[in-house]
């Protein structure tokens, strides 16, 4: 301990100085329950570390759909259903507050790049959904990218139980042309807790870039 880097007189002396003939003098047997204290704090501290970090999911498919991204402790990791790998959910006191999944998706065959059929395929989808359920609202669309693979959104508003949720869909494939297999992004959320930690107005085009949705949206990456 008295091994120190070299130190300006006027700023001395340092604590390992102060401290080392009392060190010295320590019995062999209280040197080596102190070294053993600081190996026993530094693994407390790693443990903690990883417990505390947010988990990874991983979806080890073959090419184009393998994927992974990670998600906050907040959701709860649902079990996977066939073409259904990853589904998320955070429930409130009154009923959903967040919903996170993601669907494999068949793509019709096409030629050219895959921005001229997901707005097509994005299309259908309002289509459907809109004659499914009489609340469903189509708010915006556009294109979309995540880690710089380029995608297609749109977003909505609907009633659940009465209560009104906010939605955002993504259509994204692994490479810009011939993918016959896709992911479907949906995420739903409630947006009343969205309002104190939003900096701009929310509107559902909020939904998947503020509060726990927009961690596994933004940080989801092909394999």
């Amino acid at each position: 301990m008295a091994r120190s880097a070299p130190l300006k007189p006027a700023f001395g002396p340092t604590l390992p100085q102060l401290l080392a003939p009392r060190m010295h003098r320590l019995p062999l047997l209280v040197k080596r329950v102190g070294a053993l204290v600081a190996v026993i704090v530094v693994i407390v501290i790693v443990v903690l570390a990883l417990r505390l970090r947010d988990p990874t999911f991983s979806y080890s498919a073959p090419r184009p759909t393998g994927f992974s991204t990670t998600y906050s402790r907040s959701l709860k990791l649902q079990p996977a259903r066939p073409g259904v790998p990853l589904t998320l959910i955070q429930n409130s006191s009154v009923g959903l507050e967040n919903f996170f999944q993601v669907k494999i998706i068949k793509l019709p065959a096409y030629g050219g790049q895959i921005s001229g059929l997901l707005p097509i395929v994005a299309s259908n989808m309002i289509t459907r959904m809109q004659a499914a359920d009489p609340t469903f609202t189509p708010y915006s669309r556009a294109r979309a990218r995540i880690n710089k693979i380029p995608g297609y959104t749109f977003t909505f508003q609907e009633l659940s139980g009465g209560r009104r949720l906010w939605g955002r869909i993504v259509l994204i494939t692994r490479d810009i042309r011939l993918d016959r297999e896709g992911l479907l992004i949906t995420m739903l959320a409630d947006p009343t807790p969205l309002l104190p930690i939003a900096t701009k107005p929310v509107t559902p085009d909020s939904v998947g870039t503020v509060g726990v949705l927009f961690e596994p949206y933004e940080r989801l990456k092909f394999h």
